[in-house]
């Protein structure tokens, strides 16, 4: 059965006065107003209630008088509770001396009966009817009560309901009062932001909310989209970047000023949509749609020049006279070997740079003695160096061990001083220099050819990136040399870097090592040498 409760916190001020001023009319010295609440009641409002009478309250309903009015819908009068066989014998009016009792029903605005409101004293009595109209007329009042307890929990409920569809959403919302005061600030925004509550001023949370422009320029506390609707300026589409617990996120922010229908400005409200997988699905469609053009020159130049080359010179061959003496022959085959070489070098270097980029490609670490490594490698380009008259020379220790793998340290240093030999024009010169501290080695490739643009920098270490200059001047390569270079320079936890050279012509290419890697890379995987 329903039980009788105590209404938790403090009862209202108004209720606690309706219940005083009934005791008054009534001429009683007790006075309390119940309202259901689910299967109880609940206590809103005492006047003089009986000592331990609070304790009791956990009784069944139907142990009390304000049961009977709940359940007959009628008021219920005791002149004398000892003499009334109405009074239930376990009535809690029983332990706490009340000797007689007046309750009435408590309506809503639809007539249902929703709560008693009683008064008792602890002598026995004839009321009046003066008394009792009192008692009916408080009654009557707290239908006021009782329409603002609905008026409330509906108004909670609502408000719960909003919380609860704003905290589902994905998209961050954040909202103000005309005040500047922060009102909300959704689950997913609070997420992101790292923060549980929401308060203080829009002033204060702009001036501490990780908020930068897509290039990372911060924005100043005036400028952030809540703020500048609350001014009255709407924030359609711009793009911001949130720095977030998990990294920076991309956001296309809207925000609007919050109206009544007389236009009095409520508040504002911004709206943080997450586009960064957006963007990045873009910037991967873009970055497929580049490799595809790539791979199609690639195969439309690169990869045609050898091939015409093996098929012209076989075609001669083929239309020779079987009389023809072999030595007549051998122009074509050397040429038809090269335009194989080519090809052949230029497989490998595409199926390497797949091996490295996917991590397929194991790199074996030992120990290696880097100027061993650069003194071999120099030693290889000498004769092609010399052939276009450009001087090689090297400044190094006589000995630098470190850890790594020979082969693809062998790979790195070749393909650096490659390309610094196919830029530098005939009379020219390349120059490698390698120096250490206890921790790192450096390698420094310098070469007097016609340099790197600047707004062409940032490109060169990408797969297939081919300057003006190279086109310019019909130098010969695929764009993977460098490419090459960065993923072998990245795989030993190292970085390579173009050094600007003010003061004279060429390239500077600065790489850097670690001299013992502390932990294996996370590209590909590492096995040690026994």
């Amino acid at each position: 059965m329903p039980a009788l409760a105590i209404a938790p916190g403090v009862p209202s001020q108004a209720a606690e006065r309706m219940a005083a001023l009934t005791a008054r009319g009534a001429r009683t010295a007790c006075a309390m107003i119940h309202l259901v609440e689910g299967r109880n009641l609940r206590l809103i409002a005492g006047f003089q209630l009986p000592s331990g009478f609070e304790p009791m309250q956990q009784f069944p309903v139907r142990s009390t008088l304000a049961g009977i009015v709940m359940r007959t819908g009628f008021p219920v009068v005791v002149d004398a509770v000892d003499a009334d066989e109405r009074v239930p014998v376990d009535a809690p009016i029983r332990a706490v001396g009340i000797q007689c009792y007046a309750g009435f029903p408590v309506r809503d605005p639809a007539g249902a009966v929703v709560g008693v409101c009683a008064v008792m004293d602890y002598q026995a009595r004839h009321w009046s009817a003066e008394q009792l109209t009192a008692v009916d007329d408080a009654a009557q009042a707290c239908t006021a009560f009782v329409a603002e307890q609905h008026a409330y929990e509906a108004e909670h409920h609502h408000r719960q309901y909003l919380d609860t569809l704003l905290d589902s959403l994905d998209t961050g919302v954040a909202a103000c009062d005309a005040d500047g005061n922060l009102v909300l600030v959704n689950r997913s925004l609070r997420d992101r932001l790292g923060i549980h509550t929401v308060e203080g001023t829009v002033e204060h949370w702009a001036r501490h909310l990780p908020l930068t422009t897509p290039d990372g320029a911060l924005v100043e506390p005036d400028q952030v989209p809540l703020l500048r609707a609350l001014h009255g300026t709407d924030v359609h589409g711009i793009e911001y970047q949130l720095h977030t617990r998990e990294g920076p996120c991309l956001f296309k922010v809207n925000a609007h000023a919050i109206t009544d229908r007389h236009g009095q400005r409520l508040g504002a409200v911004a709206l943080f949509h997450d586009i960064t997988e957006v963007r990045r699905a873009e910037q991967l469609q873009q970055a497929l749609s580049r490799s595809k053009d790539d791979y199609l020159n690639l195969v439309g130049h690169e990869l045609r020049i050898p091939l015409m080359i093996i098929g012209n010179n076989l075609e001669l061959a083929g239309d020779t006279s079987p009389d023809t003496p072999a030595g007549d022959l051998l122009p074509m085959i050397a040429a038809a070997r090269r335009g194989s070489e080519r090809l052949r070098h230029l497989v490998e270097a595409l199926l390497d740079l797949s091996a490295l980029d996917a991590g397929r490609a194991q790199l074996t670490v030992t120990e290696v003695d880097l100027v061993a490594v650069v003194t071999g490698t120099a030693r290889d380009l000498d004769g092609r160096a010399a052939a276009k008259c450009v001087s090689l020379t090297q400044t190094t220790p006589a000995r630098l061990l470190m850890l790594g793998d020979p082969q693809r340290l062998t790979q790195l240093v070749s393909a650096l001083l490659d390309n610094a030999v196919t830029y530098t024009p005939g009379g020219g010169a390349v120059s490698i220099a390698v120096t250490s501290t206890e921790t790192t080695v450096t390698i420094e490739v310098a070469d007097t050819g016609p340099g790197i643009p600047e707004p062409e920098r940032p490109h060169v270490f990408d797969r297939f990136f081919r300057g003006a200059i190279a086109t310019e001047l019909a130098i010969p390569g695929a764009g993977l040399g460098l490419a090459i270079a960065k993923l072998i320079t990245e795989r030993h936890h190292g970085t390579i870097t173009i050094v600007p050279t003010e003061y004279q012509p060429g390239t500077r290419v600065h790489v850097a090592l670690p001299r013992n890697p502390a932990e294996p890379s996370t590209h590909s995987a590492v096995t040690h040498a026994a």
